[in-house]
């Protein structure tokens, strides 16, 4: 099994980043390498991605079902599913607190790997983990911001309407 795990803080309100990560129409979005994504429901999705482990390249398809452990503050996702001969399963937790300024995030995510991908070694499996794990954070950032920035214009949109 591997573990990868960080924290980081975001300058928006917890209840935005908590409605954006649940939902996920919109965190399916952040996810690299993204070719499909099918919501079965408001906890249930599959996506299909293309990854690329050192000279192994083809595609995953994942199930993915999000458990509220704690209502605005914690939850746990499950990703199941493989491709290219090789298996992944995956359990991801995290937690969202109030700073100022801000959200801070925790997360975790425990990871066994198997078939070819397994066999390439733990150094490229852990730097390929990294890059994707940066990707997504980096994806929900830029995707907080450019909904901050339509929330703004869409509030500053009506005021001058009622104005008019």
């Amino acid at each position: 099994m591997r573990t990868y795990e960080g924290e980081f803080t975001i300058d928006r309100p917890r209840e935005t980043v908590w409605a954006f990560v649940t939902d996920p129409h919109k965190m399916g979005t952040c996810i690299p390498d993204l070719i499909e994504l099918n919501v079965e429901s408001e906890n249930r999705f599959r996506t299909l991605v293309r990854v690329g482990v050192g000279p192994v390249r083809g595609k995953f398809d994942l199930t993915c079902e999000l458990t509220v452990t704690e209502p605005g503050a914690a939850a746990s996702l499950a990703i199941r599913g493989g491709g290219m001969g090789s298996g992944v399963d995956m359990k991801a937790e995290m937690s969202l607190s109030d700073v100022d300024g801000g959200t801070h995030m925790k997360w975790r995510c425990d990871a066994v790997v198997s078939g070819p991908i397994a066999s390439l070694g733990g150094r490229l499996i852990d730097g390929e983990a990294r890059k994707i794990t940066e990707k997504v954070f980096t994806n929900l950032k830029n995707a907080l911001n450019v909904l901050s920035k339509e929330t703004r214009a869409a509030v500053a949109e009506k005021a001058a309407s009622d104005e008019g």
